[in-house]
């Protein structure tokens, strides 16, 4: 309930706020956080837990545990007692099938004890292996917190911004604010980050600059500390990094420690002073210092009777248990006492937020006299102060369990985020595990949303008295970046996502084209209908953009000789106005990109490269010619120039309407270039075919290329054209097994094996990877790339197996349906033995072997005689 104003509320009980949770209405002032609005209008379940799905309510109210994790607005995992309230905003639970009040899935926590052992997942769910499908699609809906949208977009902005600054202050309680205001009594330059939570944000007014709220995540190198500040993460660059991060409250571990109404300290604080909320009616308080027991009086003033209260520095209970009904707090036992009541407070005193400092490079020892663990060794340019330095008031070590010597009744849990019980612990202890960090790995303990905060020192403990041995032989886990939960959205900055577009593109939108990914161009994939665009190239002309095609000038005195030395394929005796294919390979012999040659004249040669590979060809032909010294200039023209490919048996009659230039074969014959006006356009025309039919591209100025692609189309409409995409020209392409680089060739693809032992000129002198393919050639090949075609009618998975005598022995590369030829085709590699023509293949497809045959010429007119019609 709410109680009166109270002098330190943060709420403005002025006006009200509306939110909803699960679809319903509920209300709120400014100045809650989403957590205290629903505790306020009756909400004590707020989540189910990992592994149990037991309830949950409010534990730390300080975004510490796992107990708050709700999806707002359709962002999993928010730490609602935390999250500031705004209108409008759609809280529901996660973690649940049915209800958070009624979760289907608490049943695990009734009958599935011994069925999900610590480590199960390591031992069950095995066998049988047919059975591994179902089991995995089990686990993936059970397991995890919280469901993204798939489809979702980004909704918020992120931002990266660089700071330097002399002093950087992480933590905004009274030890922080002290250091900062010496700082900045110095003249030094001071900024302060704080969560928000204590004073530090009320703290401004002084000669340094607060950021709150704002959560350091790590300290690196070079006094690197990345600050969370909602939607800009600030990395800052400090000479000196204090960190006063304070101390974190320790659960206590008895049975029942998780049951809904069993709170830390510093909640009910909050609830109490900062949003006026009475915790419970009538509480049960333990606590091992000065700072949990002090809570006693704001219990009172809030109204709520108090049971009693167990000074652990006076008292030395052997047992401690909550019970509950349906996951709710209804008693307390002590000893034997039994105590009716809705609200347990209690701690086991306060461990020094250290990780910060462990991450800098901090040496952390356990202290036995306070029983925390304290940073010793500080590096230098970092400094602590506060209670992470260990400045703490004197209090109880507790128990590692109150257990008691009887069967204790309900879990024991050491880790509530990742419900590891003792009982757990122990099992992995028996098991071998008797070491923190492997117990880590196998129990899954300090591994859930809290880090390690509220289980680390706890766990310590249980180990050591397990072990018979004292909390510092055991040690801590190893304390990582991020400190805090950060998003990714957060990490990955500014939501852009850079883009090439060709010069025609707009053109493409229009016509209302489905866009895809080829490196970083933007491309057509298809208008609409890819089988139709095929029939057009085939039966009468098509057109496609292909100005993302790598597209480079080599010119000068020993261009000839350059490429000569670079390329496999020969080059020195290319005539000009002609041109040639060629794969370009490594120093190893293995094929990393692919392209035709142009000779424009004696000393310049047009390269195209493939769509992904212009910028490594240009890089590669530069740094040869550094190592080399010759006369050669290379200028990378990618983005300069569009080109569109004009293909199809009515292609040349398109041509001849718009250029003077003679077309017939005879005057302009495959393999030809040519420059001449098209439209008006001054363009470079290339008499090639990569799609099997009658081909010419024409390449022309970037901002030519909408003009040319638009005249194109309007006076080819009559002739039947039709633009096409990247998958008609993927149909295309296979039915002349025309390779991809990338995508029918690896890093360890060469030219031999590859199937084109004619490019590679061995017979030259030199050129770069010709001893790695001497190599190849001499030890023979061991695979091959080869076409297939299908028996029966499906079509099989590009990566997909070829089974030889049940095991795999090739892959597919590429595969699809080609309407012209009323079959499946595709490329694989397989074993060289099986390079033969009408060799027989047994594909991997769906679980089952389906039939296939090798061809090694195209598919489509093998002789060629479309192309140089």
């Amino acid at each position: 309930m709410r109680l009166p104003p109270r002098p330190q509320e943060r709420i403005d009980r002025s006006r009200e706020l509306t939110f909803f949770f699960e679809g319903e209405p509920r209300h709120g002032f400014p100045g809650d956080t989403v957590g205290s609005a629903l505790f306020a209008s009756g909400r004590r379940v707020f989540s189910r837990s990992f592994k149990y799905h037991r309830p949950r309510g409010l534990l730390c109210c300080s975004g510490q545990c796992p107990n708050c994790l709700m999806q707002v607005d359709g962002v999993p995992n928010v730490r609602v007692c935390t999250m500031p309230l705004r209108e409008g905003a759609r809280v529901r639970g996660q973690n649940v099938l049915g209800s958070l009040d009624r979760d289907v899935m608490s049943v695990v926590d009734k009958i599935g004890g011994p069925f999900t052992p610590v480590g199960f997942y390591y031992r069950t769910m095995i066998r049988p292996r047919r059975a591994w499908p179902l089991y995995e699609r089990f686990l993936r809906n059970v397991a995890g917190l919280g469901k993204i949208d798939r489809g979702a977009g980004r909704t918020r902005r992120f931002d990266t911004e660089h700071r330097r600054v002399e002093v950087l202050v992480i933590g905004g309680g009274r030890a922080g604010i002290e250091a900062a205001r010496a700082a900045a009594a110095r003249g030094e330059q001071v900024v302060l980050v704080d969560e928000g939570l204590g004073p530090g944000e009320r703290a401004a007014g002084g000669s340094f600059e607060v950021i709150a709220p704002a959560r350091a995540l790590g300290i690196y190198e070079g006094g690197l500390v990345p600050v969370d500040a909602g939607q800009v993460l600030i990395r800052f660059r400090a000479r000196r990094i204090v960190v006063a991060t304070g101390a974190i409250e320790q659960p206590l571990v008895f049975p029942g420690n998780d049951l809904v109404g069993v709170m830390l300290p510093g909640a009910v604080r909050r609830l109490t002073d900062e949003w006026s909320l009475r915790p419970g009616s009538r509480a049960v308080v333990i606590g091992a210092d000065e700072r949990a027991l002090s809570v006693v009086a704001e219990l009172r003033s809030a109204g709520t009777e108090i049971a009693r209260v167990v000074d652990l520095r006076a008292e030395s209970p052997r047992r401690i248990a909550a019970e509950g009904k349906k996951g709710r707090l209804a008693s307390v036992l002590v000893d034997g006492e039994g105590l009716d009541c809705d609200l347990l407070v209690m701690s086991g005193g306060r461990q020094p937020a250290y990780s910060l400092l462990a991450q800098a490079g901090a040496r952390i020892e356990y202290d036995a006299g306070r029983g925390v663990f304290v940073p010793i060794e500080l590096p230098a340019s970092v400094e602590a102060v506060g209670a992470v330095a260990g400045e703490l008031p004197s209090g109880a070590t507790p128990a590692a369990t109150y257990e008691g010597g009887g069967k204790a009744r309900g879990k024991c849990f050491v880790c509530v985020c990742e419900d590891v019980t003792t009982k757990d612990v122990r099992r992995a202890i028996a098991e071998g595990f008797d070491s923190i960090e492997l117990a880590k790995r196998y129990t899954t303990v300090t591994m859930g949303p809290c880090q390690g905060r509220l289980c680390q020192l706890p766990s310590v403990r249980l180990y050591a008295r397990e072990n018979g041995t004292d909390e510092a032989a055991i040690g801590r886990t190893t304390a990582r970046p991020p400190w805090a939960p950060v998003s990714l959205g957060l990490l990955a900055g500014r939501g852009h996502e850079p883009a090439r577009r060709t010069s025609i593109h707009e053109r493409h939108v229009q016509l209302g084209a489905r866009m895809m990914w080829t490196g970083a161009w933007r491309r057509v994939h298809s208008y609409g209908d890819p089988a139709g665009e095929v029939r057009a190239v085939h039966e009468a002309v098509g057109a496609i953009d292909v100005s993302t095609l790598g597209k480079i000038l080599v010119s000068g005195p020993d261009a000839a000789a350059f490429l000569e030395r670079l390329y496999p394929n020969r080059f020195g005796d290319l005539r000009p106005g002609r041109i040639r294919y060629s794969v370009l390979g490594t120093d190893a012999g293995r094929i990393m990109d692919d392209g035709t040659i142009a000779r424009l004249d004696d000393d310049r040669f047009y390269v195209t490269t493939t769509s992904t590979g212009a910028d490594v060809v240009s890089e590669w032909l530069e740094w040869w010619n550094a190592v080399w010294g010759m006369g050669v200039e290379v200028v990378n023209l990618t983005g300069a120039l569009a080109a569109v490919n004009v293909a199809g048996p009515r292609a040349r009659e398109l041509l001849g309407r718009l250029t003077d230039l003679d077309v017939s074969n005879e005057s302009f014959s495959y393999l030809d270039a040519k420059q001449a006006h098209v439209a008006g356009v001054p363009c470079l025309l290339l008499r090639i075919g990569f799609v099997g039919e009658l081909g010419y591209e024409l390449h022309c100025s970037s901002p030519y290329g909408e003009y040319l692609w638009s005249t194109l189309l309007e006076r080819g409409a009559d002739l039947g054209l039709r633009p096409f995409g990247l998958e008609a020209q993927r149909v295309l392409r296979l039915e002349k097994q025309h390779i991809l680089v990338g995508q029918d060739t690896d890093s360890e693809s060469n030219a031999l094996e590859a199937g084109m032992p004619w490019v590679v000129k061995f017979d030259k002198d030199e050129f770069v990877g010709k001893w790695a393919l001497e190599h190849v050639r001499e030890r023979g090949l061991r695979e091959r790339l080869v076409g297939f075609e299908m028996t029966g009618w499906t079509v099989p998975p590009e990566g997909g197996q070829i089974v030889v005598d049940g095991r795999p022995a090739g892959r597919v590369t590429s595969a699809r349906w080609s309407g012209e030829l009323r079959r499946a085709i595709g490329l694989a590699w397989v074993p060289a033995a099986l390079a033969e023509e009408d060799a027989e293949l047994a594909i991997r497809v769906d679980g089952r072997l389906e039939q296939a045959r090798v061809r090694l010429r195209p598919f489509l007119d093998p002789d060629g005689e479309r192309l140089r019609s």
